[in-house]
């Protein structure tokens, strides 16, 4: 998860491994309700009915995806203040915290283990950030 303002020898960074890893890497992401499964078994969370995340969470999700139909959103709370909402139909994820260093952990793991799509494998920095959790 990319918190702070990005740096130019960052970004240089990341087009380097983008250039490196492009031609290797190869479609896997899963579906939402996978990645909805993945997460149920791996956090045991607790379900969070909140209208008003579960707006945050589709707003999101439609915006990335361009999608206007209704999504199917599962919301969870992780502990006592990790906030996740996930779109069971596109995978889009999202997670909040008063305390994001405690949120990004969980960002990291659902962004690796949902992989990326053709779209994302054209973007160096999705790739870049991609490779690098993969590597951790």
């Amino acid at each position: 998860m990319i918190t702070s303002e990005v740096t130019e020898k960052q970004l240089a960074e990341w087009q380097d491994i983008y250039m490196q890893k492009k031609d290797s890497l190869n479609p896997n992401r899963i579906s939402g309700r996978q990645l909805d499964e993945y997460f149920k078994s791996k956090y045991a969370p607790s379900y969070y009915d909140n209208d008003k995340f579960k707006e945050i969470v589709y707003q999101s999700a439609k915006e990335i995806s361009g999608e206007t139909a209704i999504s199917d959103i599962a919301t969870y709370l992780v502990g006592n203040n990790i906030c996740v909402g996930i779109d069971l139909k596109s995978g889009f994820f999202h997670v909040e915290s008063e305390n994001m260093e405690e949120s990004i952990p969980v960002w990291d793991d659902l962004f690796v283990k949902r992989g990326l799509n053709e779209a994302d494998l054209k973007n160096c920095v999705l790739v870049a950030q991609y490779v690098i959790l993969t590597k951790q």
